[in-house]
């Protein structure tokens, strides 16, 4: 893996969705003004029941999720949008925090974010965190394939089908 290609979001020609969650609407123009630019398409939101609610329509491939908001926070939207989307493992919910990602970590990796990005963040460190999540979601669906295609194998070894 080159350093090119994890600071660099690539030009593409995509329908991967991605979500973002944030009351403070800068945040989300920025953030999709810069993935709609790199071929995403969007979905803008400002509160975690709106989130809710769009997910399980949308399934997003990567959804920004502010860890502050007014009414249901991050950690809770985070948890019900995992529920939401449990047909969907390949969503992975990216929290953005205006405070210290250390100060709650465990309630953090509990709710089923992926990562956590501080703000103010550097576009840069968005393209890494959507390559790095796609190169993940990538390599836990090949596992899964090579894992079903051994037990496959492994039942026609036992049945005597193959040598």
């Amino acid at each position: 893996m080159t350093n090119k290609k994890l600071t660099e979001l690539p030009e593409r020609s995509t329908s991967q969705t991605v979500m973002v969650v944030d009351d403070e609407r800068v945040v989300r123009d920025v953030l999709c003004m810069f993935l709609e630019r790199k071929g995403y398409k969007t979905v803008a939101l400002k509160d975690g029941h709106s989130a809710i609610s769009m997910a399980g329509k949308q399934k997003p491939d990567v959804i920004f999720l502010d860890m502050k908001m007014p009414g249901l926070d991050g950690i809770k939207t985070c948890r019900r949008l995992k529920r939401v989307l449990r047909s969907s493992p390949g969503t992975g919910i990216i929290m953005i925090t205006g405070y210290d990602p250390g100060m709650d970590l465990e309630s953090l990796h509990a709710s089923g974010a992926i990562d956590v990005i501080s703000k103010p963040f550097d576009l840069k460190d968005i393209s890494r965190r959507i390559n790095i999540w796609f190169e993940v979601r990538d390599i836990k669906s090949k596992a899964i394939r090579a894992r079903k295609y051994s037990e496959k194998l492994d039942r026609h070894l036992k049945l005597g089908l193959v040598k």
